[in-house]
């Protein structure tokens, strides 16, 4: 009984010291002129290159309150079978399956954070993502990474699953929705009670499009077009309760994939859903997203009303990638400002703020607890034990 009121007290302590430290943050923020907590900024392109560090920071002072600090989880390789003398550097550029998951995009990640000093490093969160999805031993990946970098990691991301004109173009082909292998990863990422940022198309390219063409009443046996992988995400989704899932693009819009007229009714469906309680949604690629979703006052609207429904749902990313251009960064800012102005001043800061520390800072801290219970040598799991001496 004495033992169950010390735990007891102590949880209560702990519950309350991280309660005060995010609003304790949070009066920081506000006390300073920073827009914005940026949930979805990539630091190095897909040549795992990106400008330095300290140029990133610079950018950041009295813009970007806080950041994570993301590379994409795939390099772009120049086949000359395929694209001779030209050298893609972007997905769109090539039609071969030349993209490669590469171990140095998360390794540059770890080691941009460490040159940082200690206060700088308060003011970002790296997240890892170079593993390979196919891989169902991936999971031995993340806890390496963790081993090599103690202290380093808040979470996941950006995560690939079905992206258009990407997907395909990774060597052996895209993953499935349906593999064992992804649930083995996600295990691992649940075991660590971490975030994820996570990124899958609801449909295919043009797929929506279909609805009014003459010709997909062959195409569809007579039924109507639905989002291809709508339902096989939320399955994957819900299989994995301990992973705190952030859905990149108002759930998962992106160039030529569109929401459908029903997608804010999917949307509102998923987040009153008990068992997507962990599931949230980012407001991120404005540039590409925003045009599908605040194009009228109809949508505007319905997108308002749903954030206003679940304020502690949303989160604002830039996904932003490879630069320290402030003026290029802001226009995904801008690019929601009607948005911002229908929300209003409250629910704006719980959407560009607030949610985010609140996501991150409990993901860092679940890492880091993580880590504690598991020193280097457990760390590899039944691999480490395995190994000759």
């Amino acid at each position: 009984m004495i033992v169950r009121v010390i735990l007891h007290s102590l949880f209560t302590t702990a519950f309350l010291f991280s309660t005060l430290l995010a609003a304790n943050q949070l009066a920081a923020q506000e006390a300073t002129t920073c827009l914005y907590n940026d949930e979805h900024f990539h630091i190095q392109d897909f040549k795992a290159e990106g400008p330095p560090i300290a140029d990133v920071m610079k950018m950041m002072d009295t813009h970007v309150c806080r950041s994570t600090m993301m590379s994409l989880a795939l390099t772009v390789a120049h086949d000359p079978l395929i694209d001779r003398d030209f050298a893609p550097v972007y997905y769109t550029q090539t039609d071969g399956q030349v993209m490669y998951y590469n171990a140095i995009q998360d390794v540059l990640v770890a080691h941009k954070y460490l040159e940082l000093s200690e206060q700088d490093r308060t003011r970002v969160d790296p997240l890892m993502n170079a593993f390979n999805l196919k891989d169902a031993r991936a999971g031995d990946y993340i806890k390496e990474m963790v081993r090599l970098y103690p202290d380093v990691w808040s979470g996941f991301g950006e995560i690939h699953f079905k992206k258009q004109e990407f997907s395909e173009k990774i060597a052996g082909g895209p993953p499935s929705l349906f593999s064992p292998s992804i649930d083995a990863i996600f295990d691992v990422i649940g075991e660590m009670k971490a975030a994820a940022v996570v990124h899958c198309d609801h449909d295919t390219p043009y797929n929506l499009a279909l609805r009014s063409d003459p010709g997909a009443h062959m195409i569809f046996n007579g039924e109507s077009a639905k989002p291809q992988y709508l339902a096989a995400f939320k399955a994957f989704l819900k299989r994995h309760p301990n992973v705190t899932m952030i859905w990149a693009h108002f759930m998962g819009n992106g160039r030529n994939v569109q929401p459908y007229p029903e997608h804010w009714k999917y949307l509102d469906e998923l987040l009153a859903d008990p068992d997507f309680k962990h599931v949230y949604i980012d407001m991120s690629w404005g540039p590409v997203v925003a045009p599908y979703i605040i194009d009228n006052p109809q949508h505007l609207k319905a997108t308002a009303d749903l954030i206003r429904k679940y304020p502690d749902r949303f989160l604002y990313g830039s996904d932003q990638g490879a630069t320290a251009d402030w003026d290029l960064v802001r226009r995904s800012y801008a690019a929601w400002d009607p948005l911002w102005k229908e929300l209003g001043a409250e629910i704006t800061r719980k959407v560009t703020k607030e949610n985010y520390i609140r996501i991150f800072d409990q993901s860092r801290r679940n890492m880091r607890a993580w880590e504690r219970a598991h020193p280097s040598n457990e760390a590899l799991g039944t691999r480490a034990s395995t190994r000759v001496p």
